[in-house]
């Protein structure tokens, strides 16, 4: 064998290894999950409450979204399938949340790479 096949081999080895080991799992998912949809609800939903209602609840919004967080975990786990391609995963979810009837529910597709969250496509269902 030439010495250019072994480095090459031995390249491709430690790649490959490096990408399964950097594999995000389901709980570092559920995590950044978690986070963008708090984020999401305290940014969008509660600061386009509807004039006078806005000024009066705006605080009190963002504090139900945190309180809301443990349910916002189990809903994320609950409906999020993963598939695991070894070196890398792909996610889906696709959650709403019952105590706020008014929002839509959302189906998010998410790559999981050398420990980072890549969200591809997320879409609003009415």
């Amino acid at each position: 064998m030439k010495l250019s096949t072994l480095l090459g081999t031995g390249l491709l080895i430690v790649t490959i290894a490096s990408l399964v080991i950097t594999n995000p799992g389901p709980t570092a998912y559920a995590r950044y999950v978690s986070v963008q949809a708090e984020t999401y609800l305290s940014e969008e939903i509660c600061t386009e409450l509807p004039p006078g209602l806005g000024s009066l609840l705006s605080d009190q919004c963002i504090e139900f979204v945190q309180t809301l967080q443990p349910q916002l975990d189990s809903l994320i786990r609950d409906r999020t399938n993963r598939l695991n391609l070894g070196v890398a995963s792909l996610y889906q979810t696709s959650f709403g949340i019952p105590e706020l009837p008014m929002l839509p529910e959302y189906k998010v597709e998410t790559l999981g790479i050398l420990r980072r969250f890549f969200t591809y496509r997320a879409s609003q269902r009415p």
